[in-house]
Formats: structure tokens, C-alpha cells, sequence
């Protein structure tokens, strides 16, 4: 069993108007196995879902101050919102196109998640059969490579959170 690599938390520079104001892409994990397996046992595509807003769409600034706040190299950073009822199954990262552009063959990869708003009920985010929840805006937890884990939103209201991957 992973566990979580890094956890804590850093001041907060933005304010919920910041996140609601975001144009986010509506986004599947990009394993199509797992997805196919999920589907096959009852789940909903469309509910496996996430909205977006990657750092070549333009990031606020605040988002690009949070990444480079960490002591990570050949950072990238991501908004997700994930609206009530949807969620990622339990999923490993494939890292593929991070791989890709950074020309990554057998470093560590570091996997941050900055939560952006107070956790609400039925909000929860589960690295390696630990469940999270209880968060204040700018807590972060983390993992490195392949660290089994799922996102729910299972509330009532949109979830976000700031994703941060990079190598030490």
C-alpha cells in the first residue's frame, strides 16, 4: 500500500468567485479498458466525467503561483471541477502525454492535489483505500506514479480542486 507521499497546507490566494467564473472542457480518464470495465459492471460514462482548464487554456495567475510554490521541476498544472454525481473510478495515472512533453523515462512523478474550497458533504478523494475529507481550502495531499485513487462527488455541489504534477 502507497502512502501519501506529501500532505499539508498553503495560504489561500483566491476566492470561490475565481473558480465559477473558469470555462472548464468536460474531460473521461483516458484509460479506455478501465472505462469499459466500469461501464461493463453498471456505471455511466457520462458520469465519470470532469471539467478541465489546463495550463495551455491560460491558468489564472493564482493557479500558476500555487504550482510554483512546490519544490517540483517540469511542473504542470490543472483546475478540475467535478459537478454532484459525477466522479473518476479508482484509477492509476498513465502520465503519458506528461511523459511525452518533459521527455520523462524513470523519474518519480509527484501528483499534488490543492483543494480550492472547504470540503462540502459528499466531496471525497480516496489515494490508495484512504478516504479524504474534512479539507479546508488549501490543503494539499500527494502521491508519486502510479498510486491507486478515485475523486467523488457525491454532494449536492461542484468540486475543486488543483492538480500539480511534476518530478523533484
Amino acid at each position: 500500500m502507497m502512502t501519501v507521499a506529501l500532505k499539508g497546507s498553503i495560504t489561500v490566494s483566491w476566492s470561490s468567485s475565481d473558480l465559477t467564473s473558469l470555462n472548464f472542457v468536460e474531460d473521461k480518464h483516458k484509460d479506455k479498458a478501465l472505462n469499459d470495465r466500469y461501464i461493463s459492471a453498471g456505471h455511466s460514462l457520462d458520469m465519470m466525467s470532469i471539467g478541465l482548464l489546463q495550463e495551455h487554456r491560460i491558468l489564472p495567475e493564482w493557479a500558476l503561483n500555487i504550482r510554483d510554490g512546490f519544490s517540483l521541476r517540469k511542473t504542470a498544472a490543472t483546475i478540475h471541477k467535478i459537478k454532484p454525481g459525477h466522479y473518476l473510478p479508482l484509477h492509476h495515472d498513465l502520465y503519458t502525454t506528461y511523459k511525452k512533453i518533459n521527455n520523462i523515462i524513470d523519474e518519480d512523478i509527484y501528483r499534488l492535489i490543492v483543494f480550492l474550497e472547504d470540503w462540502k458533504p459528499g466531496h471525497m478523494l480516496d489515494i490508495d483505500g484512504i478516504i479524504y475529507n474534512q479539507w479546508r481550502a488549501g490543503d494539499y495531499v500527494g502521491w508519486t506514479n502510479a498510486t491507486l485513487h478515485a475523486a467523488y462527488n457525491l454532494g449536492t455541489e461542484d468540486r475543486y480542486t488543483l492538480q500539480i504534477t511534476g518530478i523533484a
